[in-house]
């Protein structure tokens, strides 16, 4: 290509160039003139007043939700403060409350354990005491027993089961009750005698018995075969309860009553003589039982005795 064509090639560039800019410019120039010959219009004045009016009141409308807006995030921040300080009060009070009842519980445990340790104090106090007691007693006892002389003062009580009650007959005249000690009358106890009382020591077969008119077994033995029973029981006991004192009397019971059956009495010259035999007798095993020796009064033998 030469450089003719070259440089008509640029020159058809150029003047296109300049044709549209041209063209450009007369197109903006007339848009200027219609735009200036509408604002001069006054449909279009009306329209841009209509237009800021508008715009004025959408600002107006936006400013008022805003502030509304904000005047119910600042009720609801308020309303949310006052829960929070009501809760933080309520809070505060509880923790308060809390303390105080933890502290009362506080107190009263250590109340609670004074008095344990107090009563702990008092009955470690009292078993001292009791100790010292019976530890006396036991030597007055076996003082008692022996070098004789008088009766220990404090021995010489009597204990009433049921006070200010009426005595139980039957428990004065046999020191025995059916009954027991939930009799609704008074037995009346002494704390040593001459007396002792062996409950249900003697034992046979013909005892355990109840009469009936259709009962026949009493059949099955002989009253000499019960008589000779006694006597191997009477003749083991007695030397043995001879070696502790003179016996005045010894008498068992063939009532068939359980509160009666095989009761042993044994009556000593002496209440030291008795006192000796009871401690070497209770709790004492024989025939498979162990014995339960009591003190008793017998006013009479006589009346305590049935005529049979």
């Amino acid at each position: 290509m030469g450089k003719h064509e070259k440089w008509r090639k640029i020159a058809k560039k150029v003047r296109r160039k300049r044709i549209r800019q041209s063209l450009a410019k007369i197109r903006h120039e007339k848009e200027e003139q219609e735009q200036r010959k509408r604002e001069q219009s006054p449909t279009y004045i009306q329209l841009l007043q209509k237009y800021e009016e508008e715009e004025a009141f959408q600002e107006e409308e936006e400013a008022r939700l805003r502030a509304e807006a904000e005047q119910r995030w600042l009720q609801i921040e308020e309303e949310a403060q006052k829960q929070w300080r009501e809760l933080q009060k309520k809070l505060e009070e509880a923790r308060e409350d809390r303390i105080r009842q933890n502290l009362l519980i506080k107190l009263e445990w250590e109340k609670e354990q004074k008095r344990l340790k107090d009563l702990k104090e008092a009955k470690e106090r009292e078993r001292e005491e009791n100790e010292k007691r019976q530890q006396q007693l036991r030597e007055e006892i076996e003082n008692f027993i022996a070098h004789g002389g008088d009766t220990p003062e404090h021995l010489k009580v009597y204990i009433e089961m049921n006070p200010n009650k009426p005595v139980c007959p039957f428990f004065q005249k046999t020191s025995a009750c059916r009954f027991k000690d939930s009799c609704s009358r008074n037995h009346i106890k002494p704390g040593v005698s001459r007396i002792l009382l062996i409950p249900n020591f003697y034992s046979h077969y013909s005892l355990e018995q109840t009469e009936s008119e259709y009962d026949d077994s009493s059949l099955e033995f002989e009253n000499h075969e019960t008589y000779s029973h006694f006597k191997d029981f009477f003749f083991d006991v007695l030397p043995e309860m001879e070696r502790y004192g003179r016996i005045r009397q010894f008498k068992v019971c063939c009532n068939r009553e359980s509160h009666l059956r095989g009761n042993v009495y044994v009556e000593y010259s002496t209440t030291r003589e008795a006192v000796r035999s009871f401690h070497v007798f209770n709790g004492r095993w024989y025939g498979g039982k162990q014995l339960s020796v009591e003190f008793c009064n017998i006013e009479s033998w006589k009346s305590a005795i049935c005529g049979d």
